[in-house]
């Protein structure tokens, strides 16, 4: 099968790539004649890919240095091949999924993933059915930022989740918000569902990014409360129960002013894995001892990408494509996907 691998520098032995040594985009190539990978668990499907999306710095990330060192982890394909009945009894994969079902999902099983190939072996509880409503490309946007959105939002911070009917309003009887809910990055991948999803779920939204004139429109369509610029929060000390922050760096150390003494704080950013603990030991964080810091990776879940399938099958939310390339041009994809931009949505390679 075809498959998009990261080569080592052969002339450089003692130079290997890792995540402390990222290999440059360069090193990505198209290799024609890898395995096609085999079902060894009872859990596990074989998937036709047909789309993938490209995550910014997955090339500093370690688990990408294991295994078949092939990237990827959204897609959305064809299910191919599921364990026998004998196999799956107690998983309930043969019953669930068929050879021919249109699937979508996040593999994160490490050294097995790797979703830039024709074929993926997956787990049946990274995957669900496919959005009806969507096209290959536009369902593989969304299982990683969709995920992350949810738990996010309703397993890390606490909100209830919302009511999936479409008949609930914000500020309905029994809305359950608590208090005002900030967004940074939130015009971005992660951002666009967080804002889709806390608009459902009924909760009072802030959202900031680095321009109104550019993202306020798409934004308040989302479904923001309220649109800022980052420099505008300035003098927000201790307005908002809940941030969560998309983006790291400096803003993120900001943040530590804006929430409230009691509030959460919370981080998705890959480099700001060990913020906790660093900004601890900063002035800025004096007075919020009682602050929930935390920063957490998004981890497989077949029953919320059944929720968020039905959710965007009944156009509760959106997904979007900034632009899809073939697995040929994957090193030219990457390169998209880790450059700053004012895009929507996610890089994608077709298969």
């Amino acid at each position: 099968m075809k498959a998009v691998r990261i080569q080592e520098n052969e002339t450089a032995s003692s130079n290997v790539y890792s995540a402390e040594n990222p290999a440059p985009p360069s090193a990505l190539v198209l290799d024609s004649n890898v395995p096609i990978p085999q079902i060894t668990q009872a859990d596990e499907l074989l998937v036709r890919v047909r789309a993938a999306t490209v995550t910014r710095d997955e090339l500093t990330w370690p688990e990408t240095y294991t295994g078949n060192r092939i990237l990827g982890h959204d897609f959305a394909g064809t299910v191919v091949t599921v364990s026998s009945a004998s196999e799956t009894s107690k998983t309930g994969v043969s019953e669930r999924f068929n050879p021919g079902d249109e699937v979508y999902g996040i593999s994160l099983s490490e050294g097995r993933g790797s979703t830039w190939a024709e074929y993926a072996v997956v787990r049946s509880n990274e995957v669900a059915l496919k959005p009806k409503q969507l096209d290959w490309a536009q369902a593989a946007t969304v299982p990683m930022s969709a995920l992350t959105a949810w738990q996010a939002l309703f397993d890390k911070a606490g909100l209830p989740p919302p009511d999936l009917s479409g008949n609930r309003k914000k500020g309905s009887d029994g809305d359950q918000s608590k208090g005002k809910l900030l967004i940074i990055g939130a015009s971005g991948a992660v951002g666009a569902f967080l804002v889709q999803l806390a608009a459902l779920a009924g909760q009072h939204t802030a959202a900031a990014s680095t321009s109104n004139d550019r993202n306020r429109q798409f934004l308040m369509s989302l479904g923001a409360d309220e649109v800022f610029e980052y420099n505008e929060l300035e003098g927000m000390r201790g307005q908002f129960d809940i941030i969560i922050d998309t983006v790291g760096g400096a803003i993120l150390e900001q943040c530590w002013s804006y929430v409230k003494d009691d509030g959460i704080l919370m981080t998705i950013d890959s480099l700001s894995y060990d913020f906790v603990a660093n900004h601890r030991q900063q002035s800025f964080t004096t007075g919020k001892e009682k602050v929930n810091a935390l920063f957490f990776i998004v981890e497989p879940s077949a029953q919320q990408l059944q929720k968020i399938a039905s959710a965007l099958d009944r156009e509760l939310l959106q997904a979007f494509v900034a632009q899809a390339l073939p697995l040929e041009e994957a090193r030219q994809a990457y390169e998209l996907a880790s450059a700053r931009s004012s895009r929507r949505g996610k890089i994608v390679v077709t298969i």
